[in-house]
């Protein structure tokens, strides 16, 4: 009976993790068409000036609308997450709304990533798959009892694709490392088994739309005695960045407050500042995922300040956008960012730009983010694997220094 038991939660296992690998798919499939319908499709048949600043203002508009009308949605990654290890289930009822929000956001340009999107969507309607498998099988067998687990990674499966790191959902292992070795074992099976479904039902579809698995190629890395001098110096200056970071939403949410009850005016002066700056500087628009692939092959070509400018000006209009209501993930962006700047500073030391990006991007990314384990396992599929020891202190060095006495301080 145990045995059936456990071959009707691998079953379960494969179906989930399948259905999360299209769902994370299928959406991405539409962005991907919409945002080539907005700023491809009509720009080449119908020639309007400044159509950068026209399709990012209506942007503003249906985004407020949006909310106005749905809520606020899409909740961001982290709130999805708090709720399912609380409830251990992920709300569906809000699945539609937070579809069509999104849609819009990442269509009209915001410079946001798609994960807190569908992690809500992939997350709540895996929730409600699980509960549809639970109803069908004896609450005492196996199948039913950890049913929550197969949600559960389903959620880290979807990350996983998004940032194209199958090992992200080994982060649950390192936090739940005091369960019951039992518990490990399905934990590990569900794992296993989820990840490979999805990843292999994402794989596969990707080849129709041409979607690349890797998500831009920053070329090898090689590391001497002038990187490994420069690895504390990258690391305060992703710290400084994040602090940064920090300090743009504060200031945004502070001046912003008054317009709380004018949801489609706030989301329409994101608009306006997304069109200006995106008429400027185009590669500040959209996630950054794709953008990446283009500041990779032309920074060589770029100025020192206009590397900067892109990585600061990121930072900014990714808060902008989160604090005027384009509701969204910023870690995409946030990566765009670190790897702008990184290429800034090889630009002004002489050192290998590969081990610059890399030590700049994971510092970044991990004083804003607060979770080192995690963003080692995205890091480490975009960066080259040799620069895995300087990148985990990068990731752990943040954390350290956030609980000086000086940092603290400064926040006051």
């Amino acid at each position: 009976m145990k045995l059936l038991s456990l071959s009707r939660l691998t079953l379960n296992s494969i179906i989930i993790g399948g259905v999360a690998g299209l769902l994370t798919w299928s959406f991405l499939a539409i962005v991907s068409l919409t945002t080539h319908f907005l700023w491809d499709t009509i720009p080449s048949v119908v020639h309007v000036p400044y159509w950068t600043f026209i399709v990012c203002l209506v942007g503003g508009i249906l985004v407020g609308l949006c909310q106005k009308y749905f809520g606020n949605y899409p909740r961001n990654m982290e709130a999805v997450l708090a709720e399912f290890k609380e409830t251990k289930r992920i709300d569906y009822s809000s699945t539609f709304k937070s579809a069509i929000t999104a849609l819009c956001v990442l269509s009209f340009g915001a410079s946001l990533g798609p994960e807190a999107a569908l992690v809500g969507i992939v997350g709540g309607l895996t929730t409600w798959a699980g509960d549809a498998i639970k109803s069908r099988v004896k609450k005492k067998e196996v199948a039913n009892e950890y049913g929550d687990i197969i949600i559960e990674y389903s959620v880290e499966t979807t990350i996983g694709m998004i940032f194209r790191s199958p090992l992200f959902g080994v982060t649950t292992f390192f936090e739940d490392w005091k369960d019951p070795r039992f518990i490990k074992l399905i934990k590990t099976l569900v794992y296993t088994i989820t990840t490979a479904a999805g990843f292999g039902v994402f794989v596969f579809l990707s080849k129709i739309d041409n979607r690349k698995f890797t998500i831009a190629d920053f070329g090898p890395a090689s590391i001497g005695g002038k990187e490994i001098m420069a690895i504390i110096p990258l690391i305060l200056i992703g710290v400084l960045l994040a602090k940064l970071y920090e300090f743009f939403g504060s200031i945004f949410h502070k001046v912003l407050k008054p317009l709380d009850h004018y949801k489609v005016l706030k989301a329409v002066i994101g608009g306006l500042a997304l069109g200006l700056i995106g008429t400027v500087l185009p590669l500040t628009l959209f996630s950054g995922e794709h953008e990446l692939t283009e500041l990779a092959a032309d920074w060589s070509h770029m100025s020192i300040y206009l590397l900067l400018i892109l990585g600061i000006v990121k930072l900014f209009l990714t808060e902008f956008c989160l604090s005027t209501g384009w509701r969204g993930g910023h870690i995409f962006p946030i990566i765009f960012a670190g790897v702008s700047i990184g290429y800034a500073m090889a630009s002004i030391f002489p050192i290998d730009p590969v081990t610059s990006i890399a030590i700049v991007t994971t510092a970044l990314t991990s004083a804003i983010l607060k979770k080192p384990i995690a963003v080692v396992l995205i890091l480490m599929m975009i960066f080259p694997f040799k620069l895995i020891i300087p990148m985990i202190i990068a990731a752990y060095l943040p954390i350290y220094l956030f609980k000086l006495k000086w940092l603290s301080d400064a926040d006051n």
